[in-house]
């Protein structure tokens, strides 16, 4: 299964998606079986929801506890439940905490946790058995985390030739953009800030432009400037056929959407992999996993 799926204009993670679905057939299997059985009226559904619930906002919590500095400056973002940051073991133990507790309160009958288990267990088995499959079966170019950062040629807007393998040796973010994509447009003030703050610890940052001219990339910025470099395609490709350099680097990342981003340590070994838009606490993460550790902007 790709990592995102794609509905129009928005994007969503696979294993979010795929945790929705399973979760909704829980609920609609127990409530069904439930009246079948004569276990209960329909109501046993509505406590398997709000284990689903108590297990999504427990394992927001856990992350958000986790990554306390990361969010404080940007406290509200904690809220922001649609944005990416879990801790799935945190999720289901709470679940369970709370299934164990209406379980204490008899609430819930033993026939009814077992009708629970006997729908919950081999979900919960298939939806892990599927998140295995997610990024799996990709061509063996792929990036992915543990790849290392390929070589790539490409060049500068002043027209000097440049190469992505020479970012090795020190923590990077190669950020993949458009002229025409509104949300590289609206993240970029946060990625020069951020640069701004940490090129002198050793953070170094290029925007790869995704196959537009030079000339359309400077008119660009020249009202949208930037302090980090921006690399764009050569002015010749070898064939009509094939594809350019950034075409050829944001296909290996898979060519799901613009902005993608791509976290690199020290070391050249790339960390994660991020498709959307990035918020300033998931960069503030992002960056200090993989060994370069900032204060969000």
């Amino acid at each position: 299964m790709p990592i995102v799926i794609g509905l129009g204009g928005l994007l969503i993670p696979t294993p979010r998606l795929a945790l929705f679905v399973f979760a909704a057939m829980a609920i609609w299997l127990t409530t069904q079986l439930s009246k079948r059985w004569h276990v209960s009226d329909g109501a046993l559904g509505g406590y398997v929801e709000r284990m689903f619930v108590i297990g999504v906002l427990g394992a927001r919590f856990a992350y958000v506890i986790r990554h306390f500095s990361a969010y404080q400056p940007h406290i509200l973002s904690a809220f922001f439940v649609w944005q990416p940051g879990y801790t799935p073991w945190a999720g289901f133990a709470l679940a369970l905490a709370y299934l164990g507790w209406m379980v204490w309160r008899q609430q819930i009958s033993l026939l009814q946790l077992r009708l629970i288990a006997l729908v919950g267990i081999p979900l919960t088995a298939l939806y892990w058995v599927s998140l295995a499959t997610v990024g799996q079966f990709a061509p063996v170019d792929r990036l992915q985390p543990g790849s290392r950062l390929p070589s790539i040629g490409l060049m500068t807007l002043n027209g000097q030739p440049v190469d992505l393998a020479g970012l090795r040796g020190r923590p990077a973010i190669v950020n993949i953009w458009a002229t025409w994509c509104l949300p590289c447009r609206e993240e970029m003030p946060l990625l020069n800030r951020t640069f701004a703050k940490r090129q002198k610890g050793g953070l170094a940052m290029v925007g790869v432009d995704l196959a537009e001219p030079a000339q359309r990339v400077q008119q660009f910025l020249t009202s949208a400037p930037v302090h980090y470099s921006v690399w764009v395609d050569p002015p010749t490709i070898p064939s009509h056929r094939a594809r350019s350099p950034s075409t050829t680097l944001f296909a290996r990342t898979g060519g799901f959407a613009v902005p993608t981003t791509i976290f690199v340590d020290r070391k050249g070994i790339i960390r994660s992999i991020y498709v959307g838009k990035l918020t300033a606490s998931v960069l503030a993460i992002k960056v200090a996993d993989m060994g370069a550790t900032i204060s969000s902007p």
